[in-house]
């Protein structure tokens, strides 16, 4: 299994009907992994993701768009975020860390009943605050876990991580707005995360600190993303985005597993680093 299957099929095992890419569902690793700040930097922004795919999922099954894909990933996007705050709570070194996590927990129990119901339009509506406080909890772990040694390659494990986050968080957006729910809202935030991505981008690409071949990892984002952002803003009419909204999904997959893999370089070369 090359590293793309690998990332890919971590990701939960989402395969669209349109897409080339053969995925596979594997279990989370989050038992086995070596618990360490860039770990935790890493797996606590990984639920800052995860809050965002299983609410990009959801809209997607209730839409009827790739029902069966949808269906696997929302399920295995819950499995997942609930075994990774597991192996969070196993590593809670400071205060800040500790009340972090505890508001993360308590975010989760309202997102999960919502995310478990049959979708439906009066479900996402309430999911739509209650997903930002959770994905507002997650990122707050995140920075609390970033802040635990400070260091210049553990931040860069964070904002490349807020990728992930932000390439779902766009595809959620464009979902409500398929589904004629908080229009204005929702475009406004898609802008305002392609804004975002695009800056971070820019910023990591610039940074002196990746490794070669994390730079091939950058450049790889790059590549997945300008398709991506094109198609999410080829037009506002709702009946267009909607043809469109099979092929943003499997983009937005593409552009998860590039981001995925870049982050998973930069913790080992994290990693490498003496403490």
């Amino acid at each position: 299994m090359n590293r793309l299957q690998f990332c890919i099929g971590f990701l939960g095992g989402l395969a669209f009907a349109a897409s080339p890419l053969s995925v596979h569902a594997q279990a989370s690793p989050a038992a086995a992994t070596r618990m360490d700040t860039a770990s935790a930097v890493n797996m606590a922004g990984r639920l800052r993701m995860l809050s965002q795919r299983m609410v990009k999922a959801y809209l997607l099954l209730g839409q009827g768009i790739a029902a069966d894909d949808a269906r696997t990933i929302l399920q295995g996007s819950i499995n997942q975020f609930e075994s990774e705050l597991a192996a969070l709570k196993t590593f809670q070194p400071t205060p800040m860390v500790r009340s972090a996590l505890a508001k993360l927990e308590g975010a989760w129990p309202k997102c999960r009943a919502l995310l478990s119901a049959a979708p439906g339009k009066a479900g996402a509506t309430e999911l739509y605050d209650a997903n930002e406080a959770l994905q507002q909890a997650a990122h707050s772990a995140t920075l609390a876990y970033e802040q635990v040694n400070a260091t210049p390659l553990d931040h860069l494990v964070s904002i490349a991580g807020r990728q992930r986050m932000l390439s779902q968080r766009m595809a959620k957006f464009y979902f409500y707005r398929t589904w004629g729910l908080h229009d204005d809202a929702a475009d406004m935030e898609l802008h305002l995360s392609r804004a975002h991505f695009t800056a971070v981008l820019i910023q990591i690409e610039s940074s002196q600190l990746p490794s070669a071949q994390s730079k091939a990892g950058v450049a790889r984002i790059r590549r997945e993303w300008e398709p991506y952002q094109q198609l999410l803003f080829a037009s506002r009419e709702p009946a267009k985005m909607r043809g469109d909204a099979a092929r943003v999904a499997e983009l937005s997959e593409r552009v998860l597993a590039a981001t995925e893999e870049l982050v998973a370089q930069l913790v080992a070369q994290a990693q490498a680093v003496p403490r």
